[in-house]
């Protein structure tokens, strides 16, 4: 019965050691990850998915799109532009085991295939959770601030 008890007991105690605390670090390298992997001219629908839950949500421009509907917009805006980049900033980071919530700011910079270049300002909110022990974007709420067409 002892023996039970004390085996139980470190079953539960390494349980606790395995989940360890998601970092800052990580949720700031995942975000920078989807922005990477969403960029114009190395986009995949299937690289993007992979730190993706299957179960995404983008909310944009009054808009709820899940990733096929999300990649239709992409393939849609791709046929015009011919670059774009993202710089985050303002991090506010809230981080357990589990999951993670972050908020910042994007400013993006496109560049059209006209050479026209249009600067976008957002505010942007993503959730995050641990599945099959990677952490993974489950929503995105992206607010339009202000837009300066170049």
């Amino acid at each position: 019965m002892i023996k039970n008890i004390i085996i139980s007991l470190a079953l539960i105690l390494s349980l606790n050691v395995v989940t360890k605390q998601i970092s800052e670090e990580e949720v700031v390298f995942k975000v920078n990850q989807f922005f990477e992997l969403l960029d114009i001219e190395v986009y995949e629908k299937e690289k993007i998915s992979t730190i993706l839950t299957k179960d995404f949500q983008i909310f944009e421009m009054g808009k709820a799109w899940d990733m096929d509907e999300f990649d239709k917009f992409i393939q849609e805006a791709s046929q015009t532009t011919a670059s774009t980049g993202w710089i985050l900033s303002d991090y506010n980071i809230s981080v357990d085991e589990n999951s993670a919530h972050v908020s910042y700011r994007n400013d993006g910079v496109f560049q059209t295939k006209n050479d026209e270049t249009i600067i976008s300002y957002w505010l942007e909110s993503v959730y995050l959770v641990r599945e099959e022990g990677e952490l993974k974007l489950k929503f995105l709420q992206s607010d339009l601030v202000n837009r300066e067409t170049k």
